[in-house]
């Protein structure tokens, strides 16, 4: 039974995806934007963009769609740009790809940017997605768009990032979504715990 299950659960995510590619690569963004709205499995959006990156290229029609829903679900608890943020925890390179995909790019200017994050991934070399304009609110983004810290020491760090860099958000908006391979150097400016204010975080 448990078998059975599983195979049906298969078959209908296989189907979702399909309708997605196929009204991602027509234009159709009434196809697109109901097969979306299906993506409720966990997971469900990292399974979409490694199917739709590799397209390259989807119609504008597609991409004011996803625009209009990406911006209008900022606040809603359960909207897309939250399920999405989630399902791509800890897939920066992938949410990057996605966003420079289904989001209209306009030209961009360089931005300073600061995010928090675990200091544990920052000594391996990896450097996440979600950065903030402003440096009093990366301690709420980074509680919004990470995943748990092992240990509970954070990094805060600062970037100058360049125009090609930055997928998608302003300063003033709901976090700034970069590419990490394309930004230059990144600074650490301090390291705190979890537990503690940030403003203890060394300038």
């Amino acid at each position: 039974m448990n078998a059975l299950r599983f195979d049906l659960e298969n078959l209908y995510r296989a189907d979702v995806l399909k309708r997605l590619v196929a009204g991602a690569t027509t234009g159709d963004a009434d196809a697109f934007l109901g097969a979306a709205a299906q993506l409720a499995w966990a997971g469900g959006w990292a399974d979409a963009l490694r199917a739709l990156v590799p397209l390259g290229t989807v119609p504008d029609t597609i991409r004011s769609a996803f625009q209009h829903v990406w911006d209008h679900s900022v606040s809603q608890e359960f909207g897309l740009r939250r399920t999405l943020t989630i399902d791509l925890l800890g897939q920066d390179q992938l949410l990057a790809d996605g966003l420079r995909l289904l989001l209209p790019q306009p030209v961009r200017t360089p931005l300073t940017l600061y995010r928090l994050q675990s200091l544990k991934d920052y000594r391996a070399g990896q450097i996440g997605a979600w950065w903030d304009g402003d440096r009093s609110s990366a301690l709420w983004l980074w509680g919004t768009t990470s995943a748990a810290c092992d240990d509970g020491k954070i990094v805060l760090l600062q970037t100058e990032a360049p125009a090609e860099a930055i997928v998608t958000g302003a300063p003033d908006e709901f976090g700034v979504v970069v590419d990490p391979r394309r930004l230059g150097s990144v600074r650490a400016l301090g390291v705190l715990r979890f537990d503690r204010e940030p403003e203890q975080i060394a300038a």
